[in-house]
Parts: C-alpha cells; structure tokens; sequence
C-alpha cells in the first residue's frame, strides 16, 4: 500500500532514537524492564487487520503489527507493503516480478485515520505473548526497519504484507505455532475470486495470467496471502512451549477499532450486463453469423480475422512475457498459453499473403485439433480455466475450421448447369 514519505521516515526517526537513548533495565525491586523502561505487561501487542478499499492495489485489505507501550506514550504501526509508483519503471517492474517493497512504521492513531479516509474497516487481536516473547519481536522488528533491512523483493502470494507478519511472530515465540486443524483455507484462486467478486473484468484478466499454482489448495504450509486468512490462522493457532504446554496465541476474539463507512456503489453496467461471459458469448454469435456468410460466399473474411488475431496475440505476448521473463510465482505453468499465443500474429499477416495458403492451413488445422483438446480435456488439467474463456475458443475453433472449410470448398455452392433445349 501507499503511505506517506515523510510520516514513515519521521516515527522510524523517533523509534531508533528511543531504542538507543531510553534507559534498559531497572532491577532494584526484581522487576523485568523493557527497552523502554516499561514494565513487559505494560506492552501490548496486536495484529491489525483492514478491509479492502476500492483501488486495485487495496482489494485485497492490509495488515499491520501493532505496539503499544501506554507508560512511554509509543503507539506505532509495523506494516509491511510499503510502496511508490514514483519508483522509475514501476509498472515494467512489476509485471517482471521485481518490484521491491519495504516495510513502514507509523504512529498507530495516523494508521487507523489513514484507512478512516477511505472507509475501512480495522480490526485487532491481541497477542498472548510472554515477556520475553515480546521483547523478541520488538526488537526483530526494529532491526527489520533499519534502512539496511527494510526493502524486500515482495511476492504476490509468497512474501506479502500479510504473510511477513505472520512469519515474524512464529520466529519469535519460545517454540513452534501449532495451528488449528480447521484452519485449511480454499485455493489461491478462490481466495483471489472472493477478493475481486465486485469486479468480473479484473477477475477475467486475473485467471487469464495465473496457472495452475494458484489451484493449489492453501494450508498452514503454505501462507494464506490475504490479511483476513492471516488473522483467521493466528486467532485459531497456539503456541507449543519447549516443554509441550500449549497456550492460545491470541487473548480472544479480533475487535473492531474502525468501523467501515463505506458506502456500497451501484452496480455498474459492465459488473451485471456486459461481464465478460456476456461480451464474449455476444462475440461469439456475432463471429458465427460472419463465418455462415463467409462460407457460403467461399471467401474468406480477411479483416474479421486480421482484428481477433491481433487481440489474440496482444494477449499472448503478456502471457509469455510473464511465463518466460516475469519472476512472479504462478505465471510459468499457464495452460491458457495453448491457446493464446503470439503465433495469432503470424496468422494475422498470413492470411494477406497469398503464398501463406499452405501454412495457415496447417496453422488451423494444427489450432482447432489442440484448441478442441484443451475444451474437452477442462476436467482433467489441473488449471481451473475462467468459463469466459469458453466463447473465445469456441471463436477459435470456428475460424480455424472455415478457414479449412473455404480453402477445401466445402461449402461452396456448385455452379449451375446449363443444357441444350
């Protein structure tokens, strides 16, 4: 997410300084001091969940570590994620899989009015640590803000703001996190899906580009990436201590801090009418119309084909881009490459070319048996392939199959036979 510059470097200012410059340890009494010259009970510490927002980069919600010491008057928020789109080639590097994200502290009460603007909902669960537990990972956080330390290559499903937290707190309690048998999450794909439900387009795009991984189911093992899974998986997991005694990470249920004011939007036109399943399926009947005409004319239709070729192959050069070059996970193992391609560029040219004949037959020919084999084989690949996808490769087949069917003749009417009286 996108915070403040100078907010971010002022309270990382202030925390450094009292890091350094605070008193340590006060033993007159026998009395455990922290850093801070508080006592451990007096520090509270809490995951902080927020709700998605309406920007593509909020749909999928935050989350934050949240450390509170009353006797310093010290409120700030660990929040990883932390990003600019000013960063030179920002887009070119994020579609490589490049893009490095850092992690960010923010006074707690600048924290929860930074997502009052935009109308989320911030929830929190207290954490049930030790002394010892929370000096631990007050400390690894800190070191985890030094400029040296902060920047992390971020990860879409591996290495989030969801999943950092999650992975500093389990390396930081005395033993293991022992995590609730119930706590066995859906796929990446359906967690995706939940995420963008109001938004069929992206949606569409979304399962265009993932492969197979993102139909992994997601467990305990591999991290749930969404910060609602993430605090689902901690209120439920307990702490294993080196004897065996379990005890309850969290000290009882997440409490709402905000409430959501946001105000639920219309549906638009293209989120009820013009979904992707509707637009393709209109497609698809108005190319079918075409190729019955085409057919019968025995003539192909060079522009029809020149149009949807070039769309195909737009959107087969982002794919490959990805699955050759991109570092992002779940981009390399994508069964929609079968289908879209580059190659629709050649065919686009092609078929100006009149000595291309032989190769656009084959072309198609080589097109509608692995496009055909892809649809009949949905059950059995292990990639979940978006149902808007079926009209466009239906449109596939079908100009693949009167591309044959016009240079063959098949459909060509007979010329009429004139006799002697």
């Amino acid at each position: 997410m996108k915070t403040s510059y100078i907010k971010t470097r002022i309270s990382f200012i202030l925390i450094i300084v009292s890091l350094f410059v605070l008193p340590f340890t006060v033993n007159a009494r026998e009395t455990r001091m922290d850093l801070f010259g508080a006592d451990n009970d007096t520090i509270k510490v809490s995951l902080l969940t927020c709700s998605p927002g309406k920007r593509i980069y909020e749909l999928y919600g935050h989350t934050g570590i949240r450390v509170n010491i009353p006797a310093r008057r010290f409120d700030a928020v660990y929040h990883y994620g932390v990003f600019s789109f000013n960063t030179p080639h920002f887009t070119y590097r994020f579609v490589k899989g490049e893009t490095d994200y850092s992690i960010g502290i923010m006074p707690y009460y600048d924290f929860v009015s930074m997502y009052a603007e935009r109308g989320s909902e911030v929830r929190e669960l207290p954490l049930n640590l030790t002394a010892e537990e929370t000096q631990r990972l007050f400390k690894a956080l800190n070191i985890n803000a030094l400029p040296s330390n902060a920047v992390y290559r971020y990860s879409f499903l591996y290495d989030n703001c969801a999943t950092r937290p999650r992975d500093i707190i389990a390396r930081n309690v005395d033993g293991y996190l022992v995590y609730s048998p119930q706590a066995v999450f859906p796929t990446y794909r359906d967690m995706i899906h939940y995420s963008t439900r109001s938004y069929p387009w992206m949606t569409f795009g979304i399962d265009l580009l993932l492969g197979k991984e993102v139909d992994c189911r997601v467990d305990f093992v591999a991290t749930p990436f969404l910060p609602t899974a993430t605090e689902t998986l901690l209120a439920e997991a307990s702490v294993e201590e080196p004897g065996g005694a379990l005890r309850p990470l969290a000290t009882g249920e997440p409490k709402v801090v905000l409430k959501s004011s946001v105000v639920p939007t219309e549906p638009s036109i293209f989120t009820t009418l013009l979904t992707p399943w509707v637009v393709n399926l209109v497609l698809l009947l108005a190319v079918l119309c075409v190729t019955v005409v085409e057919l019968r004319r025995g003539k192909h239709c060079k522009i029809l084909d020149t149009l949807l070729f070039a769309i195909f192959g737009t959107t087969g050069v982002l794919i490959y881009f990805l699955l050759l070059f991109s570092e992002h996970p779940a981009v390399s193992s994508n069964y929609n490459a079968l289908w879209l391609h580059p190659f629709w560029y050649v065919a686009a040219a092609a078929i100006w070319i009149n000595k291309a004949g032989k190769f656009l037959y084959y072309y198609h020919f080589i097109n509608f048996a692995l496009v055909l084999g892809l649809i009949l084989a949905f059950a059995f690949i292990p990639q979940k392939i978006n149902t808007a996808c079926i009209p466009l490769m239906v449109i596939l087949l079908v100009r693949s199959f009167a591309y044959i069917a016009v240079e063959k003749g098949a459909f060509r009417k007979a010329p009429a036979i004139k006799t002697d009286e």
